[in-house]
């Protein structure tokens, strides 16, 4: 069967049509799979918090291994220090480490976006971690219920510190105790204790006094924190009520400015100029701030001097969970009871972890600072008396004790802090506090948080108390440390973030070569087909015509005898040969 020219080009155009099809088709896809990013769409449907979700049901009881180490100073000259011979020297002995499991228990969805919980914390011993039995472990450390109310005394007044140093003078309190490691952690009998918990069992309501069972007296506090929808919601707010350019006068481009100006103000700040971010706290215990510093209600008449970022509590985080997307230049704020304050954290270097992205986050220089003219510090400077550099006003979480907390060995603080007493040595790499975040999901993957608790003594008018006026006496140094994720949670996000992205990279860009290579391919077809068709097409051209020889050559020869061969031989056969 014989091909037309005709027939043939309407076969190219077909294949050009179709050809062009399947190069739009991959190219569209390509650009679909640009557009809605299936990765993020399986991260956002897995790791956002919501009833039931992936991330949820870990938040709410994290499969991590939290251990905090505790290292305790142990006073190693009590008799020469009391007669003022040689000063303080301590020796560090631990670590005595508890594992820490945390439930986030009561956790209600409420309808303006927010997520109310009960964080519940436990502590259990793990002897094959620490350094031996701290039932059994005897240290010398100083009376801290007999310093610090001498010193909480003297505090207020002259009168006050006679009055207390002649009351406690009958009771034969020694300054300096020799008891077990657990007691000074989780709490001994102490005559002044038990005395005014019988006094006053609304405001003392312990009959022991530890350091460990002070700080993590978390009692059950409710605390919210703002859900992405929570923080959309209050986007939308502000952005309601910004008035429209068009009916003020002002010049559209100035109006712009000015618009974006206040929205990065308002909108992506509180009234207290905090960062309203993605899980970051809206109220603790039904309040936006710390009333142990200041803090009070919004309808107080003193509430514009009074509430500062100092004691506001809005803006930061428990941290157990970040908002996604970490950029370098943040800062986040974290609070944690145990610490009476929010610490500040920033933006220190980017690595890996496990095979993952990480960003590595270091509490700030100025984290134990206060300063009367610094908003941010101005409320832990109690009657317009700061602590020197290095050091956190902790007495209003301990019952007016007069307790600090700094880094270990006073790293970053005043050197006098450490040269004060011997047996201290500051050190970046041990007493430096990191944490560790996945900057996508914004979820911790390490940390090591790493805080001291520390005396502060001025007792310079009780005689047998006088060595250790004007002293600040280390007890002990912690470090919460999160070693490592499950293996679970480290699969999923490599998974997430290590294969997927490049897997969803490549898929793209072999559709789009296809897609590419599709349409080059069509036009190439395109011009060849153009370029046959300049030729003007004529059925007779494809004629060709040839000698048929009908008569057998024997019988030729004999009618060539006769003169008839040539005119045989010359007259053709018209055969019509397609080309």
């Amino acid at each position: 069967m014989t091909t037309t020219p005709a027939f043939t080009m309407v076969s190219k155009r077909k294949r050009v049509v179709k050809l062009c099809c399947l190069g739009v088709l991959f190219l569209t896809l390509a650009y679909a799979i640009i557009v809605i990013d299936p990765t993020e769409v399986i991260v956002e449907d897995k790791l956002s918090m919501y009833e039931g979700s992936y991330l949820n049901r870990l938040w709410k009881k994290p499969p991590l291994e939290v251990f905090i180490s505790i290292y305790v100073f142990n006073i190693t000259n009590p008799e020469a220090f009391m007669r003022g011979e040689e000063r303080l020297r301590v020796q560090e002995i631990g670590p005595y480490v508890y594992q820490e499991f945390l439930e986030h228990r009561n956790s209600t969805f409420n309808p303006n976006g927010t997520l109310s919980f009960i964080p519940v914390r436990r502590q259990v011993f793990v002897p094959e971690r620490s350094v031996g039995d701290p039932m059994e472990d005897r240290i010398m450390i100083p009376n801290i219920a007999l310093l610090g109310v001498s010193s909480a005394a003297y505090r207020m007044s002259t009168f006050a510190a006679f009055a207390v140093a002649a009351a406690l003078k009958p009771l034969g309190m020694a300054p300096i105790l020799n008891i077990t490691t657990h007691d000074l952690l989780w709490g001994y009998d102490d005559p002044l204790v038990r005395i005014a918990s019988t006094l006053l069992p609304e405001l003392i309501h312990f009959q022991k006094l530890g350091i460990l069972d002070r700080m993590f007296d978390d009692g059950f506090d409710t605390v919210t924190i703002n859900l992405p929808e929570s923080v959309r919601n209050q986007q939308r707010e502000v952005e309601d009520s910004i008035i429209d350019d068009d009916d003020d006068g002002v010049p559209d481009e100035l109006a712009e400015t000015l618009q974006e100006e206040y929205y990065h103000d308002i909108v992506l700040q509180s009234k207290t100029e905090e960062p309203i971010r993605d899980y970051s706290i809206d109220v603790w215990n039904g309040s936006p701030g710390l009333a142990h510093w200041g803090y009070v209600a919004k309808d107080h008449w003193d509430a514009d001097r009074r509430n500062t970022p100092c004691n506001t509590l809005q803006g930061s985080y428990d941290g157990s969970v970040f908002p996604r997307n970490i950029s370098k230049t943040e800062v986040f704020k974290v609070y944690r009871k145990a610490f009476c304050r929010t610490l500040p954290i920033a933006f220190e270097r980017e690595g890996e972890v496990d095979g993952i992205k990480a960003y590595w986050f270091s509490i700030q220089e100025n984290a134990f600072e206060s300063s009367i003219d610094d908003p941010y510090t101005s409320c832990y400077c109690k009657n317009n008396q700061c602590l020197p550099k290095g050091l956190g006003d902790l007495s209003p979480c301990w019952y007016n004790i007069p307790v600090a907390v700094s880094l270990p060995h006073f790293y970053k603080g005043d050197p006098t802090l450490s040269q004060a007493i011997d047996g201290l040595s500051p050190n970046k790499e041990k007493h430096d506090a990191v944490i560790i975040m996945q900057p996508q999901l914004g979820i911790p993957m390490k940390a090591n948080i790493r805080v001291q608790i520390s005396l502060l003594t001025n007792v310079s008018f009780n005689s047998e108390l006088r060595p250790f006026h004007n002293t600040v006496i280390p007890l002990i140094w912690a470090e919460m440390s999160l070693e490592k994720l499950t293996p679970e949670l480290i699969l999923l996000l490599n998974v997430l973030f290590g294969i997927a992205p490049y897997l969803q990279t490549g898929f793209i860009c072999i559709l789009a070569l296809l897609g590419a290579s599709l349409l080059a391919t069509a036009v190439l077809v395109l011009l060849c087909s153009s370029e046959a068709a300049t030729f003007e097409y004529d059925p007779r051209k494809s004629i060709r015509y040839s000698t048929v020889n009908m008569i057998p050559y024997p019988l030729r020869k004999e009618l060539e005898k006769y003169g008839e061969a040539e005119i045989i031989r010359r007259e053709p056969l018209l055969i019509e040969n397609s080309a």
